[in-house]
């Protein structure tokens, strides 16, 4: 299979199940998540980073796609790896201070997992990459499925 085509695969499974859920009628109450609540000031500093790994995760695709594994490494190390962590540290209105411990340890394990794609990306074999990628959305996807800020 040819990586473009690979690209628009994982686009596709991470957009799909979003796609799905934002178009289902739905309540608050019917929504099985767990809501997280957090001052408006934090959830907009939250929703800015996710928004901001969205666009990351466009870019490793397109990256990926053209076989610029080392442009696909340096942002996803920089933007969503673990030197993007603790960046709201000193910030009392940081979301993390409001998130319960679950919801850090997915925000965590997306840090790892997006280093962890970064170092097999360096090492240049696509295939590899991808599979590494995929760790990465997962955390995405299992802390969009778990937590709501409203």
């Amino acid at each position: 299979m040819k990586i473009k085509q690979i690209a628009i695969i994982i686009g596709l499974a991470i957009t799909s199940p979003l796609y799905a859920q934002s178009t289902a009628p739905q309540t608050q109450n019917d929504d099985p998540r767990q809501l997280v609540e957090m001052p408006p000031e934090a959830q907009q500093l939250m929703r800015k980073d996710m928004l901001n790994y969205l666009n990351v995760l466009t870019q490793i695709i397109g990256f990926l796609a053209t076989d610029q594994l080392n442009k696909a490494a340096y942002i996803a190390e920089t933007q969503m790896g673990n030197s993007a962590r603790g960046k709201y540290r000193g910030n009392p209105m940081g979301p993390g201070r409001f998130m319960p411990y679950a919801m850090h340890q997915f925000g965590w394990s997306l840090h790892q997992a997006a280093s962890e794609f970064a170092q097999i990306a360096r090492e240049g074999d696509t295939k590899k990459a991808l599979a590494a990628l995929q760790r990465v959305t997962i955390n995405c996807m299992s802390c969009h499925y778990s937590y709501r800020t409203r």
